[in-house]
């Protein structure tokens, strides 16, 4: 019995719930593209094939890698000196969420159904860079000695994308037919509206999150002396480690 007390204690660590939110922060946009996108085509009388075709816009998710050491290694001018270089990065895709929602709600899927699948990889695009770096400001809220708190942390941030990824569908599913069934004709505008509002909330929660201080003095976006010294440190060498291994 003490030591099930002991292994449940973990949990009780404010970093717990810090990575429970980045991980509610990395599931949300899924519904957007996996549920909002889906229902909405499908409303709009397009054909399951379409829609089928529509959903490849996950394949983003399974290549930024391809990305990730640039998103590392890069510092966004005032916002890495506000936020941090991990937060800054989440705070800026969130934004292009944030404005590509907004968007969406502007727009006749059924004769821009081209502009409504770009929009929506634009999402998918900043969603799946903005994972790596919440994967990197939550590996970072733990120590590598604290064995037992990571995995914790591992099942906290599991936790929380599923939470992120169904409160999410729940609401968007719910309002949208509420809405629809109280005479609205355009209750997927204000479903998207609303899905802002969420977002705009877990964006200031974020900043709850703390990472390490960024150095003042350091050049922004600079890591060697001439571009092709800082490619090679960024991309090349990263991507050549990772295939490596």
């Amino acid at each position: 019995m003490t030591k099930a007390n002991n292994s449940l204690k973990v949990y009780k660590d404010i970093r717990m719930a810090k990575i429970f939110l980045l991980g509610i922060i990395s599931g949300f946009p899924w519904v957007l593209i996996a549920t909002g996108l889906s229902l909405w085509l499908k409303e709009e009388g397009l054909s399951r094939s379409t829609i089928g075709w529509a959903g490849l816009i996950f394949s983003v998710y399974a290549i930024n890698f391809l990305w990730a050491p640039i998103i590392d290694n890069l510092k966004i001018p005032f916002l890495f000196l506000r936020f941090g270089r991990r937060k800054s990065w989440i705070i800026l895709c969130q934004m292009i969420i944030f404005l590509s929602l907004l968007a969406w709600g502007q727009i006749d899927p059924t004769n821009n159904l081209h502009v409504i699948i770009g929009v929506g990889l634009i999402i998918a695009i900043f969603s799946a860079t903005q994972d790596i770096a919440i994967d990197a400001l939550r590996i970072e809220q733990v120590k590598k000695q604290e064995k037992e708190v990571m995995a914790a942390g591992a099942a906290m941030a599991v936790i929380g994308w599923w939470t992120g990824y169904k409160v999410g569908g729940v609401v968007a599913l719910y309002l949208a037919e509420a809405l629809q069934e109280m005479g609205f004709e355009n209750y997927w505008e204000i479903t998207f509206s609303v899905l802002c509002c969420i977002l705009f909330l877990s964006c200031l929660a974020l900043l709850t999150v703390k990472e390490a201080t960024p150095n003042p003095d350091t050049q922004i976006g600079s890591l060697a002396p001439t571009v092709v010294n800082w490619v090679s440190e960024t991309v090349v060498k990263p991507l050549t480690s990772f295939f490596r291994n």
